[in-house]
């Protein structure tokens, strides 16, 4: 537990200098930036909680004990659902709605969000190693497809949202469904579907701060 814990602070080490970087430069942080910092560190500490402190993560043994009970079919859309929310700003510049940035400049911020993450979510899953809850693999925290559809969630929320909230609406509502059919096929805990979404949302905060 106390191995898990340690990864999630060195994890968390870039956005606290991003955090400092931000304050030396006397720049404003505004409710683009503030709000997903908050939220990404509260569905990041609940993550670990649930994940590494043995009293809270009887809940999840009990949301996975209620899954395999229940014998549902097993779901494989959101195999590629997760992707839906990346996608969404070409279909939306197709069509005329335009963004904040030009579809190029989603592009890049897309991209760094993605590989951003996607660095620390290896290093984590393989440097804490939490079994599966099918038992499959040693490698479920924190979840890829939860991280992967809440990134393209927060770029639509901060590209479209203040104009077109309803784009930011449905980029979570589709983020939010990747996050519960984990879940549902017994793929992730709870908590690795909480920290895979805070772990997206950091990285989206920090490439708009570095881009924008």
């Amino acid at each position: 537990m106390r191995h898990g814990l340690l990864m999630m602070v060195l994890a968390l080490l870039p956005v606290t200098h991003a955090a400092g970087q931000w304050d030396t430069a006397g720049l404003r942080l505004t409710h683009l930036q503030a709000v997903p910092v908050v939220t990404a560190t509260v569905l990041a500490g609940a993550g670990s909680v649930v994940t590494f402190v043995p009293a809270a993560k009887e809940v999840a043994v009990g949301l996975r004990d209620a899954v395999v009970a229940a014998e549902l079919p097993r779901l494989h859309v959101d195999d590629y659902v997760q992707y839906v929310p990346l996608a969404v700003p070409l279909a939306l510049d197709i069509c005329g709605v335009k963004g904040r940035h030009s579809l190029g400049r989603m592009a890049m911020i897309e991209g760094g969000s993605y590989l951003l993450g996607a660095g620390w979510l290896h290093a984590l899953k393989m440097g804490i190693g939490v079994l599966r809850p099918d038992g499959s693999t040693y490698n479920s925290f924190p979840s890829g497809h939860t991280f992967t559809a809440f990134t393209g969630a927060e770029i639509l929320r901060r590209e479209y949202g203040e104009e077109y909230p309803w784009v930011a609406v449905a980029g979570y509502a589709v983020a939010a469904a990747v996050g519960m059919m984990r879940i549902y096929n017994n793929r992730h805990w709870v908590g690795d579907v909480l920290g895979g979404a805070g772990l997206a949302l950091l990285s989206v905060t920090i490439v708009y701060w570095a881009l924008d």
